[in-house]
């Protein structure tokens, strides 16, 4: 066993970031930073699952790495769930937070859930003997939890353990995801509080340290400092308003904690980017690095699943005001911009002018097969803009229907940025006029949507078979397109259809510096 200062070898090289293979999915993240190492837990589904409850009887995998760029996966997962029916995870080993002791060496904390208790959750904690978690106690447990506090909760939403030291209190703190026992049914959702001096016993504070009264229950919470002063609270909401991973802030770790007056009501993307949760970026202590998951999309059920890619790793830093900014970690960016063109050569000066008063135009400019066909980093800045609206096009057919990134002006310089279904569903009336009866999705027709953007820094997005990861003006839109790249060649690509497109509405838009840099260099091991 390593001794508590020696790094632990990392497991071999040359393995998948973003799922841990094709039959399966990743889901809710669990950074830890440890000596410059980043740890990226995530739950991991059983191959080949779709839905509750085989697909949620997760197993912890992990991920490991020094720059954000080259990724390890370990071999085996680092928990799996109790084999008999009586083991309170006997159905799931769910999300939680991992955090060195008091001795300096690693533990875990999650959530076991078991069908067979009615879906009750507990909350366990495994151990290891060194600070990296070379290996960790064969038999989790469950927590001791007292105090008076503890009768205020349901029993049943219990989960999503984070464990942090508070030095100012010089206490570990525990923030837990659960329901008020009283109260209106919808909005009852809250973080109840528990401390501890040594991590064996735990204390539950006699109020909640969160309850906006908006919400069922969230998801995945974590609580930070940064060098500004303030505290932030970060967790994810499966529903409306504003579902997505949210972030809150206040003067001290115990609130109250107010919503940013950002322009995005504090989202930090949209639904689909979910379970986003961070550690300290290595010897940058203004900076955390954020890890979320997009999920995946089954054609044939119309449904969305748990679990899907992890997107890349993001760098989340405060604005002069407080409020949190979002970009690709720098380290990828880096390398993503020393990736070779895929550009037409016949397009030298990389630049394009779209004009058209009064109408909308959509172009699709010849950027090359390649640029058609294979995953992409795209960037482009704005010169000049007096449009209604611009933006671009993503997976055109023959006809133009495709998801759109609008962006809107809305003076002084900044924009509000959506993302946009291919075609919105209609209402009962025009569906049977026109025979048009498409599905009425929970997203839509407006996915993401951020406002008071400032795109001047320009805008970069990843184009990762059906993924779309947009980056502009310190904000994120995320989304799963219709098609897998592969069908896309097939029935679009050779065809009538577009990958990627621009348009603008009542107006003209210059765009400059227009490039499209090829990902597959970049290797799995990054994506």
């Amino acid at each position: 066993m390593p001794s508590i200062n020696e790094v632990p070898t990392p497991p071999p090289e040359g393995t998948q970031y973003s799922r841990p293979s094709g039959a399966q999915a990743s889901a809710d993240a669990i950074p830890l930073l440890v000596d410059d190492n980043y740890h990226v837990f995530h739950l991991t589904t059983p191959p080949y699952t779709r839905h509750h409850p085989p697909r949620l009887r997760s197993t912890w995998s992990r991920l490991r790495s020094t720059d954000l760029v080259t990724w390890g996966r370990d071999p085996e997962p680092v928990i799996r769930p109790g084999n008999v029916a009586s083991s309170p995870d006997a159905d799931g080993a769910w999300t939680g937070s991992a955090v060195l002791g008091p001795n300096g060496n690693m533990e875990i904390f999650y959530t076991g859930y078991n069908l067979a208790q009615n879906g009750k959750q507990v909350i366990l904690r495994t151990s290891s003997k060194d600070r990296h978690g070379s290996s960790f106690d064969d038999t989790a447990k469950i927590i001791s939890i007292h105090g008076e506090g503890l009768s205020q909760f349901e029993e049943i939403d219990f989960r999503d353990p984070y464990v942090f030291f508070n030095d100012a209190e010089q206490k570990y703190w525990m923030l837990v995801a659960t329901r008020l026992a009283k109260g209106p049914h919808w909005s009852r959702g809250c973080l109840a509080l528990l401390t501890s001096n040594t991590l064996d016993s735990w204390e539950v504070d006699s109020q909640p340290l969160y309850a906006p009264n908006d919400m069922f229950c969230p998801e995945c919470p974590e609580l930070f400092s940064l060098p500004n002063g303030k505290w932030y609270l970060v967790y994810s909401r499966f529903h409306a308003p504003n579902a997505g991973t949210v972030y809150r802030v206040a003067e001290n770790p115990r609130g109250p904690f107010r919503i940013p007056r950002d322009g995005s009501h504090g989202r930090l993307d949209g639904r689909r980017w979910y379970a986003s949760k961070s550690c300290p970026k290595s010897r940058d202590p203004s900076k955390r690095i954020y890890f979320g998951w997009i999920g995946d999309y089954v054609d044939d059920e119309g449904k969305w699943l748990w679990g899907g890619d992890l997107g890349v790793p993001r760098e989340v830093s405060a604005d002069g005001r407080g409020n949190l900014r979002v970009d690709i970690a720098e380290e990828f960016r880096i390398l993503l911009h020393n990736a070779p063109s895929l550009s037409s050569p016949s397009i030298v000066a990389q630049s394009l002018n779209i004009s058209s008063l009064g109408s909308k135009r959509t172009c699709f400019p010849d950027f090359g097969t390649e640029a058609q066909t294979q995953d992409s980093f795209v960037t482009f800045n704005i010169g000049a803009c007096d449009a209604n609206s611009f933006g671009l096009v993503l997976q055109a057919d023959g006809t133009e229907k495709g998801h759109q990134l609008v962006f809107t002006p809305s003076g002084n310089g900044l924009f509000s940025v959506s993302l946009m279904t291919d075609f919105p569903p209609l209402d009962d009336f025009w569906a049977d006029q026109y025979s048009l009866h498409l599905r009425r999705p929970v997203d839509g027709p407006e996915l993401v949507r951020h406002d008071s953007v400032s795109i001047d820094a320009g805008v970069s997005i990843l184009l990762r078979n059906q993924l779309v990861e947009v980056f502009c003006g310190g904000r994120s839109l995320s989304w799963r397109l219709p098609l897998d790249l592969e069908k896309w060649k097939c029935e679009e690509a050779e065809s009538t259809g577009h990958r990627l497109g621009w348009f603008v509405n009542d107006g003209t838009v210059s765009l400059a510096g227009i490039t499209i840099r090829s990902l597959d260099n970049v290797g799995k091991t990054v994506l």
